[in-house]
């Protein structure tokens, strides 16, 4: 009785890990409170109001839930780029995370220069923040990396043949077809999606234990079967992990087109903006809510 109250008291002392992890966060908090909290309270009131600019400045008139009324119920354009923008964002994700995790598994192997190769594939993430893309087009080189994207494409042209005819000798829907060789075209722009994908798997990869491969190699397993009893089970919280980011990475992508029109909406009609930005951003949620309890109670964890 008395090594449980002993045990009980010092689990309310504060650890070091605790302390870490409070370390961790407290840049972002710091963050949160002095630069977002303010505009993210200050955009749920102008959702709920009108607002007005004038001779004599912003005025602000509440009129309850009219804006998300009418972006639901009323602005059919809205609703219906909400709609193609997630049914797309389901066309990308299996796509993106089919190929960071099978470019993971292959620059995890052994063989000279996979240093370089996994630099290399991380520089899309470098190159995508927005400050370099608008330095570099500022240096005029915009047009060298427009070029350079349909030079890739170009070269996919037989690949495009060569899997037209493949598919269509399985029977496939010309729907799919479509949508592969629109995915084959696009390899530039998978590429730059999945980066951060990459290093995450490639992490989870290197985080399973290597006797696991020693027992599955003395019992004469194959390679597929490795796969698919060992490393695809223990990769389960890195799928979570890679689908939640790629969601959201969508979700928010400047080419989304719910994006394009909030980004249009806002110079005139800040208040309506700000009603669709917080709809989208319950449809965000609400999708990586269902994604995460669909996955999550799947997922395999090493004690």
């Amino acid at each position: 009785m008395k090594d449980k109250t002993v045990h009980k008291k010092r689990s309310h002392f504060i650890t070091k890990d605790d302390i870490a992890g409070y370390l961790f966060v407290l840049p972002f908090l710091i963050g949160f409170v002095f630069l977002l909290a303010k505009p993210m309270l200050e955009s749920i009131v102008y959702s709920f109001s009108e607002v007005l600019f004038g001779e004599g400045g912003m005025t602000v008139n509440p009129v309850g839930l009219e804006n998300y009324s009418y972006a639901l119920f009323s602005d059919a354009d809205f609703f219906k780029k909400l709609i193609s923008s997630v049914i797309e964002i389901l066309w990308n994700i299996p796509v993106i995370m089919f190929f960071s995790m099978f470019m993971a598994i292959l620059l995890n192997g052994e063989f000279v220069g996979r240093l370089f190769f996994r630099m290399l594939l991380f520089l899309p993430v470098i190159f995508a923040v927005p400050a370099f893309l608008e330095n570099i087009e500022a240096a005029g080189m915009g047009g060298r990396m427009a070029e350079g994207r349909d030079s890739v494409a170009a070269t996919s042209d037989t690949l495009q043949l060569l899997l037209t005819d493949l598919v269509n000798n399985f029977g496939l829907p010309s729907e799919l077809v479509s949508k592969l060789q629109e995915y084959v075209s696009n390899i530039f722009d998978i590429c730059w999606k999945s980066g951060i994908q990459i290093i995450l798997f490639i992490i989870g990869l290197q985080a399973i234990p290597s006797y696991l491969y020693e027992v599955c190699e003395l019992e004469g397993a194959t390679k597929w079967e490795t796969f698919w009893k060992i490393t695809f089970p223990l990769l389960s919280p890195t799928i979570l992990l890679c689908l939640i980011y790629t969601i959201i990475d969508l979700f928010n992508s400047p080419s989304n087109q719910v994006i394009t029109i909030i980004t249009a909406n806002m110079g005139q009609r800040i208040h309506y903006a700000c009603a669709q930005t917080w709809l989208y951003s319950l449809a965000v949620f609400a999708f990586v809510l269902i994604v995460y309890r669909l996955v999550a109670k799947r997922a395999i964890y090493l004690d």
